[in-house]
């Protein structure tokens, strides 16, 4: 199974694997957010969030865990959806960033960074799976 960024419904880029990570830099706070998902039958589940420290526009939740400075928890009942859509926002320091994971030592094996498709005047994403 993929999990494909599209453009304008069009398919732009697709990783194989089943764990991946989505990561950003929040607007405001320029603080460091990471998000584990996982697919199962077609659908986005959200694993783990990861937040570097809190501030404006960023809670932790209640049953988040500080770890060297990090922020983490896992959803307390399943978040599955079957698609995330991202706006490319000039706001974001960085760009997006999704990366498929190994499924053992959770390290990224390959990614996609979202500033490959800032000369193309893209305003949106959409990431979901792709058989």
């Amino acid at each position: 199974m993929s999990l494909c960024l599209f453009i304008a419904g069009k398919s732009a880029a697709c990783l194989a694997g089943l764990l991946f990570s989505l990561s950003w830099t929040h607007s405001v706070e320029k603080t460091e957010w990471v998000e584990y998902w996982q697919l199962k039958d077609e659908q986005l589940l959200l694993k783990e969030t990861f937040v570097k420290g809190s501030g404006a526009g960023i809670d932790p939740a209640p049953n988040a865990v500080l770890d060297k400075g990090w922020y983490r928890w896992a959803p307390e009942s399943p978040v599955r959806i079957p698609a995330i859509s991202l706006a490319n926002s000039e706001l974001t320091p960085d760009n997006w960033m999704l990366c498929a994971l190994d499924p053992v030592s959770v390290k990224p094996v390959e990614c996609i960074d979202f500033a490959k498709f800032e000369d193309r005047g893209v305003e949106s994403f959409t990431i979901q799976s792709s058989k």
